[in-house]
């Protein structure tokens, strides 16, 4: 790569001569031409220097090989190439610099995506090749096309915008597209209006329509371009999606799409179904655990996720009226549901994880939804019940079970061996599923199950399992039973919390689990900043009232403007609390916009984000939640999907969160014991922060129940599993 050059002086223009260190050949290079070689030279020392080692090797593997192979494309083959260039007396100064300009947009997309892990880094030596071959096809007025082919989408996007008038160029671009569609068809329809003169794009929606039939529904039943070429593509699904499209309940129908296409229902009888609630929900569930069945016959399913969206959006309906009513006799609470099924009553608890109260699953009067479903089974055999909804989701609700304490319950209503084959089947496959929301669940449980016989029985399986996927060489299985491994062995070790969770942090090479530093909250400025979500319904309002009284003017001093309230503390150490205003929707989402960008501007990240809301507000939480944040409370969102965003944007987080919905009487005292440990300059130690607000609710009979199902960070194993593991799969790459 090392280039020696001479100035010359001439008497017409002022060149360089280049001289090459291998071939030690001269190249006079104008001066208008330097400066893309200059560009092109720092991109190659880019590439030599991204392992932090000043060498003259690209490292992207531990294998040597490839390497060297990497190294010979990036350096040697591109100096060539920069040589050939210069010495092709047959290319004018215009078309030097188009190829010169080439040669550095593909090294620096190489090198940019390469840092964003958006590229395999070993890709180099097809990418230099493919280039060349492109420019020496576009020299000779030759099609492109040919050397796209061996190329991925993220090789090939950038590579070939030079070349926008070789006669190739067009059918270039589709093929690509082609790729990086049938790889990402989840994001694609936002992109497919720029490519819909392509023969690819009817395959391309096609294709979508048989993963996610709700994105081409969107876009059938808008008024776009993208919506005449789906109405015109000839796939029978796409055409189905169409005629759901022209109904007046469409998002309704959707999941239903399988059905409609097997012939065993029609358009005009769901529509009638979709007018009534409770039709429509039992019509759900009939209808999952067809398409449940189908499935575990190895049947590619279409409308399965759309059916169990709508379903939880009902479930959560029902399960908020009854957790509403919490205060009311038990025939007033559940009237909702008195004439569900045992199988609707399951779908209800699955879908209910994040919102449920442990009195609305299972209480002393035996009226809750788990008791309820176990007394309508006739016998009340749990084994009968998972074989009517087809095991649809049984590990999460083996999980529900373990954490509302009815597993043994469940378990004794079959014969052991039947027992023992749910628990065997709970922990196996998990390496099998396309994210960790099921290795999670399992990771959850542990902490909850006290049966000593189960959990030994399953700390043989776990073990079994990672034999099993070690073997394999399944690295990814490997992790997940490694780590299940030592959260089960740590978190059933006897000694205190503080000392198991000291184990675990150890065991799992994480930083402390079970406090966080003072000095890890503190702002450059010496100030610890907090920022707190409310929303714009009644309970919001509620919240804010509540929360507000916290604040003495004796200690803090407030202030408010049209969005928000500003609240810092006048004695002990210096903290500042944002709060939204809980503004009548849809203004509560402008307010937390307004602050978000106040913050943004004034260059403020807070280390503490608490959410005060209901789970359907969590979205737009997470949306503001920044990488600054070291503590963050859920209040009652506290699924694997909501930990998983949390995690991926704030690793270091320590999350507390909640098996029900949130309650002011239970959040306030927990915020408060928190603001007033920072406000001493205390470290956050989880273990007795908890010990203390247990003994305060020790006395209080309405609310130590609800208390009872906050989790604090250094119990929330589900979390503690997602930082192991992606601290694992970070290391590995």
């Amino acid at each position: 790569m090392k280039k020696f050059i001479t100035v010359i002086l001439l008497l017409v223009t002022l060149q360089v001569t280049l001289v090459h260190a291998q071939t030690t050949q001269k190249i006079d290079i104008p001066i208008g031409r330097i400066g893309f070689h200059d560009n092109i030279d720092k991109e190659q020392a880019a590439a030599l220097k991204f392992d932090g080692k000043a060498d003259d090797l690209v490292r992207v593997s531990d294998d040597q090989t490839i390497n060297l192979q990497v190294t010979d494309a990036l350096v040697k083959q591109i100096d060539d190439m920069q040589t050939q260039i210069e010495l092709d007396s047959a290319l004018d100064h215009r078309l030097k610099i188009k190829y010169l300009s080439g040669l550095y947009v593909m090294i620096h997309d190489y090198n940019t995506k390469r840092a964003y892990t958006r590229i395999a880094p070993e890709e180099a030596p097809v990418m230099v090749t493919a280039y060349r071959e492109m420019m020496k096809a576009d020299i000779k007025g030759q099609s492109i096309l040919p050397y796209v082919y061996p190329l991925s989408f993220d090789a090939g996007e950038r590579m070939i915008e030079p070349f926008k008038d070789n006669p190739g160029y067009k059918d270039a671009r589709g093929v690509l597209f082609a790729k990086f569609a049938f790889n990402n068809l989840e994001t694609v329809m936002s992109q497919i209006g720029n490519y819909l003169e392509y023969p690819a794009t009817d395959s391309v929606i096609a294709a979508v329509a048989r993963k996610y039939p709700n994105q081409v529904l969107t876009y059938a039943t808008s008024y776009t371009p993208v919506a005449t070429a789906i109405k015109k593509n000839p796939d029978p699904i796409v055409q189905l999606i169409v005629q759901i499209g022209n109904s007046g309940n469409s998002t309704l129908i959707l999941p239903f799409i399988d059905e409609l296409m097997a012939g065993t229902t029609t358009v005009e009888k769901l529509s009638a179904v979709v007018e009534n609630e409770d039709k429509y929900f039992r019509q759900l569930v009939k209808s999952a655990i067809v398409l449940q069945h189908r499935k575990n016959n190895g049947e590619n399913i279409i409308g399965l996720k759309a059916m169990l969206e709508n379903m939880q959006a009902r479930s959560l309906r029902y399960i908020r009226e009854m957790n509403d009513l919490h205060e009311e006799p038990a025939n007033v609470r559940f009237r909702i549901v008195k004439d569900f099924t045992p199988e609707e009553l399951y779908y209800l608890i699955v879908n209910g994880q994040e919102e449920l109260y442990t009195s609305s699953y299972t209480n002393h009067n035996n009226a809750g939804l788990y008791d309820q479903m176990m007394a309508r089974m006739k016998p009340p055999r749990g084994d009968s019940l998972l074989m009517l909804v087809e095991f649809d989701r049984f590990k999460k609700f083996i999980a529900m079970a373990a954490g509302f304490n009815t597993l043994d319950n469940f378990l004794k209503s079959m014969a052991p061996e039947n027992a023992n084959y749910l628990m065997k089947k709970y922990v196996s496959s998990l390496e099998k599923t396309e994210d960790l929301e099921d290795a999670v669940d399992v990771a959850n449980s542990f902490g909850s199950i006290r049966d000593q016989k189960l959990l030994a029985f399953l700390r043989e399986e776990v073990q079994k399992n990672y034999t099993f996927v070690s073997r394999k060489k399944d690295r990814r299985g490997t992790v997940i039973y490694e780590l299940l491994g030592s959260l089960f062995d740590t978190e059933n070790n006897s000694g205190s919390d503080s000392t198991k969770a000291s184990q675990m942090a150890a065991k799992l090479q994480l930083p402390p689990i079970n406090f966080v530093t003072y000095n890890a909250l503190l702002s450059d400025s010496g100030r610890v900043y907090q920022q707190v979500f409310f929303y714009g319904d009644k309970d919001g309002h509620d919240s804010y009232v509540s929360f507000m009284g916290n604040f003495p003017a004796s200690e803090w001093k407030i202030s408010k403007n049209k969005y928000w309230t500003t609240i810092q503390s006048t004695k002990g150490k210096p903290i500042t609390i944002y709060a939204n205003l809980p503004l009548e929707e849809p203004e509560d989402k402008t307010a937390i916009e307004k602050l978000s960008e106040y913050l943004d501007e004034n260059d403020i990240h807070p280390t503490v984000f608490i959410h005060r809301g209901h789970s359907y507000h969590v979205n737009t939480t997470l949306d503001n939640l920044q990488s600054s944040a070291k503590i963050v409370v859920l209040g009652s969102c506290g699924g694997y999907h909501n930990l998983a965003i949390v995690l991926q944007k704030s690793p270091e987080a320590h999350i507390i969160s909640s098996k029900q919905v949130g309650t002011r009487f239970v959040n306030e005292p927990i915020i408060r014991t928190l603001d007033e440990t920072i406000r001493a300059g205390k470290n956050v130690d989880w273990v007795q922060m908890w010990a203390a607000l247990g003994k305060r609710f020790a006395g209080d009979a309405r609310n130590k129940e609800l208390f009872s199902d906050y989790v604090p960070p250094h119990k929330n194993l589900g979390a503690i599993f997602i930082k192991a593991y992606k601290q694992i799969m970070k290391e590995d790459k």
